[in-house]
């Protein structure tokens, strides 16, 4: 795949064109967003992109300015399609020279325009890029040059916390939430004899070990990497109930000795059709309901929560504390968060 198809790129342009100085006038109108050098979009197509969508497109301008570019760690994991939580800062890329190592600032641009003198990127983030001093062999995949899958995965996990360990570590072992991709723990220990340092692979085998193939979301990794690190009693993942009418539930976390029943809430299971299945989003909430007053009919108490808890730890463990779950006394899980997170 040619991702320079998806922006207009000065060179080429002016091949055909014999002239490029259209696009410095649609760029002076404000029609236009210079993504890298010589490197446009049209402005409307990038206000209209989340987030994400916008560092990913980021990371394929400099692609498009550089066919050479060899992209790591986050960025590489986004495109191997691994979970990364939270948008990175930087486009992150390998090269061999110690001299052209470090960051650059966001290069993204739009001309100020109008009265005003605004530009319609002020409230929209530019990504910058961060070129590490790193040795690696490189595959081709969508088009791009990327640190290889088991790599790039034991990479992030050395380099981040605790928790965004787990959402990526859980999600790349699912066989069901990564069906074409999915690897194995004993896979991702083998890559880390690839790390650096003693230090890195204690790290990665740490995460590793509490990794679950059965957690079903992103949210539900980060609501349980959340919930060890607080001391509280490991769940039961992926819990069956059944009642006299059948089938009521299979649900997020269980715990077995208190009667408590977790349900991570994500925006998604409300607002995305493959969610919704042809029902409305009031439809999915009465169903949500009927399913939990049948599991409390069998005696079991509910607590749900959603992204936003899960990111708090102090909000998290007060819904916890609330529900009647208590942490484990004398819990080594504090020391150990300090540790994983210096």
């Amino acid at each position: 795949m040619d991702y320079r198809d998806e922006f207009i790129v000065a060179a080429r342009y002016g091949l055909e064109s014999g002239t490029a100085r259209q696009l410095s006038r649609r760029y002076q109108k404000g029609e236009l967003v210079r993504v890298r050098k010589g490197i446009y979009i049209n402005k409307e197509t990038w206000l209209a992109l989340k987030p994400w969508q916008r560092y990913a497109a980021t990371a394929r301008a400099v692609a498009a300015e550089n066919p050479t570019a060899e992209f790591c760690f986050e960025t590489a994991a986004l495109f191997w399609g691994l979970q990364v939580v939270g948008v990175p800062s930087h486009v992150h890329l390998a090269t061999t020279s110690r001299g052209h190592a470090g960051s650059r600032g966001p290069r993204t641009s739009a001309a100020a325009v109008g009265p005003s003198g605004t530009t319609g990127l002020e409230r929209v983030r530019g990504y910058g890029i961060y070129r590490h001093s790193y040795s690696a062999a490189t595959v081709s995949h969508l088009g791009l040059q990327l640190t290889d899958l088991l790599p790039t995965a034991v990479d992030v996990l050395a380099r981040g916390s605790f928790t965004k360990g787990i959402v990526l570590a859980d999600h790349a072992i699912s066989k069901s939430r990564f069906p074409k991709l999915f690897t194995s723990k004993a896979a991702l220990g083998e890559a880390t004899q690839g790390l650096g340092s003693e230090a890195k692979r204690q790290r990665v085998n740490y995460v590793l070990r509490f990794a679950d193939k059965n957690s079903g979301s992103a949210g539900e990794s980060l609501s349980r990497a959340q919930m060890h690190l607080l001391g509280f009693p490991s769940p039961e993942l992926q819990c069956e109930f059944h009642d006299a009418m059948g089938f009521v539930a299979r649900t997020d976390f269980f715990w077995r000795d208190q009667g408590l029943i977790g349900e991570f809430d994500g925006d998604a299971k409300y607002l995305q059709d493959e969610y919704l299945a042809g029902r409305s989003a009031r439809e999915v909430v009465l169903a949500e309901k009927r399913r939990e007053d049948r599991l409390r009919a069998l005696g079991f108490a509910v607590v749900r929560w959603d992204w936003t808890t899960a990111n708090d730890p102090a909000k998290l463990a007060a819904k916890l504390f609330a529900a009647g779950l208590a942490p484990l006394k004398n819990t080594a899980m504090r020391t150990i968060h300090q540790r994983l997170r210096g």
